[in-house]
């Protein structure tokens, strides 16, 4: 999170930076909850197939269980979304006038989203014994999987916008142009092109940000999942732990590669050319002017010889301070891009074991890396995946300052492109009468920090007390 910003007065500099650690924790926590609740109800589902389909009732156990423990990590993100949801709009009120006169549409369409939710979830959870028919009970838990998947789509389509401003979208500044403010509040109105311009929201570069961010959201879970059931399967090596890791880790897998060969890719070409100063800076291209980088050529346009232009090419009023961009590159590079390979690596190589063990076991050289992916397994990919997720949520969401609704235009005297958008800072989208004391903003991030630590123990509760009653029963 940037220290401050030293354009501005002293006064906002405070501000600014305790705003940013409120709203950067709270909505951290609140993606860790959404993507636990993501791919475990994706779990559920996916064992309920399994089970359907091999009639093998230790799929229906882990569905089941699956289920409750999604339903746990629903209940605690609904609750806490709403506080992260007033939060956002105390600190960043002006937002308020922005969703309101244009980018509201993903908006109300979560609302059905998250009644679906509401509505199916538990009555998924609730029906295990009651509907006899197998293949509508999987149904009414697809449903609910649908809800909970609809819900992100909706969501990261505004995040998405946030990065790269939608096709036919325009942002007026009044003071510059007409001398007006909105409210006193704001200098800037956003507007549409024409009506059914809004539907852009959903144009294909959001798409790619979008199924980018849902797929990041269900590899960390899934690593999560792995890593328990690997933690277990070395101590006890029960057969049904088995049975998850070669679902799982293969899953971890192919969702990993999809993520970085293609997604990734997309998703690197749009930041390119909707924010080639973000680009800049997240790849260290810390020089001034046009300058050739071989490594970045190669990935753009396949050729060694491509000049880009350095974060120091555009003017000091449009990037922020160093300060914080000195990190993007760590958070993007270290812990997104190789985090992200060594989590490919882990489930690549326990998935070539687990599926094809038979072959790979003749070898004293595959066994060899089998047991240290397998004793490194359990820290390692929950850990990899969480930084990659953290390093990908930073990238994104700190990446884009000072500006949301960003558009960078050709120069038409030959320097680097106009990157323009809605400022964060005074005039933009901070409160300007907030006030934020030292004391509220820790206790503010101590409940953020709780309630998914409070989630999580919730479903530690759960599961201990169930595997309580298993064992009283086996001994009976």
């Amino acid at each position: 999170m940037p220290i401050g910003y030293i354009l501005l007065p002293a006064a906002w500099i405070s501000l600014l930076d305790e705003a940013r650690w409120i709203s950067a924790v709270g909505v951290l926590a609140h993606l860790g909850l959404a993507s636990a609740f993501l791919g475990t109800i994706l779990m559920a589902v996916v064992a309920e197939f399994l089970y359907i389909t091999r009639h093998d009732e230790t799929w229906r156990d882990k569905a089941r269980m699956f289920s409750v423990v999604s339903t746990i990590f629903f209940g605690v993100g609904a609750a806490f979304g709403t506080l992260v949801e007033f939060g956002l709009v105390t600190i960043w009120s002006n937002f308020i006038t922005i969703i309101g006169s244009a980018i509201v549409l993903p908006f109300y369409l979560e609302l059905f989203a998250f009644l679906t939710e509401v509505i199916i979830l538990p009555l998924y959870v609730f029906t295990w014994s009651k509907i006899k028919n197998a293949w509508v009970h999987w149904v009414i838990g697809l449903a609910a999987a649908f809800g909970g998947y609809w819900s992100a789509y909706n969501i990261l389509a505004v995040m998405a916008s946030l990065s790269m401003r939608p096709p036919g979208l325009i942002v007026q500044n009044l003071a510059s142009t007409t001398g007006k403010t909105v409210a006193g509040l704001t200098d800037y109105l956003v507007t549409w092109a024409k009506p059914t311009d809004v539907w852009n929201m959903f144009w294909w570069g959001a798409n790619v940000f979008i199924f980018h961010g849902i797929l990041a959201a269900a590899i960390l879970t899934w690593s999560v999942i792995s890593a328990i059931y690997l933690y277990g399967y070395l101590r006890e090596r029960r057969p049904d732990q088995m049975k998850v890791l070669r679902v799982t880790v293969p899953g971890v897998a192919i969702m990993t590669a999809v993520e970085g060969f293609i997604l990734g890719h997309e998703q690197g070409e749009l930041v390119f050319q909707f924010d080639p100063l973000k680009l800049a800076a997240i790849e260290g291209l810390f020089w001034k002017g046009l300058k050739v980088d071989p490594l970045m050529s190669l990935l753009v346009y396949g050729t060694l010889n491509h000049a880009f232009w350095g974060y120091y090419s555009w003017p000091a009023d449009v990037r922020p301070p160093l300060a914080p961009f000195d990190f993007l590159p760590i958070f993007y590079l270290g812990f997104m891009v190789t985090l992200g390979v060594l989590l490919g690596v882990w489930s690549g190589g326990l998935s070539l074991w687990y599926l094809f063990n038979g072959f790979f076991s003749r070898f004293n050289w595959a066994r060899a890396i089998a047991s240290f992916l397998e004793r490194t397994g359990p820290y390692a990919m929950p850990l990899f995946a969480a930084l990659a997720s953290i390093g990908g949520a930073v990238t994104a969401e700190s990446g884009r300052v000072p500006f949301i609704l960003v558009k960078a235009s050709p120069d038409p005297n030959g320097g680097p492109p106009v990157v323009s958008g809605v400022p964060i800072y005074s005039g933009g989208l901070i409160n300007p009468t907030l006030s934020l004391p030292g004391w509220l903003v820790a206790l503010v991030v101590i409940v953020e920090v709780a309630m998914p630590a409070l989630a999580v123990y919730m479903v530690y509760i759960y599961i201990k007390r169930r595997a309580v009653r298993e064992a009283q029963v086996v001994e009976y």
